[in-house]
């Protein structure tokens, strides 16, 4: 298992998600997604090496993407992802931002926005908010982002004994998954759940995709 000091390599934490499969199989699992319509705006909140964004940019060749990580060392990870995926730079753009508060962003040359409400048609997270200051607070921003109709995609851990001992091991607190359902249903969203399967391993293992579209 990789050492909760490693992670904070970006080059490291890319080898090794790619080694173990775990990106492949998360790929996997986003090509059986179906999305109404093409987003337009997509944001990759917690981006780490852009994994997540990247597959939509891939997928839909309008789509523009906001990835927002703490580290900048990772932003520049899934710069240099794009470029190894053919994707034009100029459809990305980064930004510094604490999940805690994921609505304030600031540029890698300093400048300091914040994001408006109803702006992203999808919003992609990977087991990050468990990191914020107050989870639900940062679910509650993150689904006040999306427009309507929008999509939250939220590769979570889950509740197995390997997802809360990997958990454990890397200082992850998330809220239950029931309560999790009734934050997202209060805050205008339809959700569900679903488990990954054996072709998804092995981020099966740890993680479940939580699928909430904002009415």
């Amino acid at each position: 298992m990789i050492s909760p000091d490693l992670y904070k390599n970006s080059q490291t934490y890319d080898f090794f998600i790619k080694l173990l499969g775990y990106q492949a199989g998360i790929d996997r699992y986003l090509r059986t997604m179906t999305l109404e319509t093409a987003p337009r705006r997509v944001l990759d909140a917690g981006c780490g090496t852009g994994l997540l964004g990247l597959h939509f940019l891939q997928r839909f060749p309008q789509t523009r993407l906001l990835a927002t990580d703490l580290e900048p060392n990772f932003l520049q990870a899934t710069l240099a992802n794009a470029d190894s995926r053919k994707i034009d730079r100029k459809r990305i753009e980064v930004g510094i931002a604490n999940i805690s508060a994921p609505r304030k962003i600031t540029s890698l040359d300093g400048q300091l926005s914040t994001l408006d409400e109803g702006t992203f048609d999808l919003i992609c997270v990977g087991a990050v908010v468990g990191y914020a200051d107050d989870t639900k607070q940062s679910l509650r921003e993150l689904v006040s982002l999306l427009a309507p109709g929008g999509t939250l995609i939220n590769i979570e851990m889950n509740e197995s004994l390997t997802g809360r001992f990997v958990s454990h091991r890397y200082h992850y607190h998330n809220i239950p998954l029931a309560q999790m359902q009734q934050l997202l249903t209060e805050a205008g969203c339809e959700m569900k759940a679903m488990k990954l399967s054996l072709k998804h391993l092995p981020a099966k293992l740890t993680r479940t995709a939580i699928v909430a579209r904002k009415k």
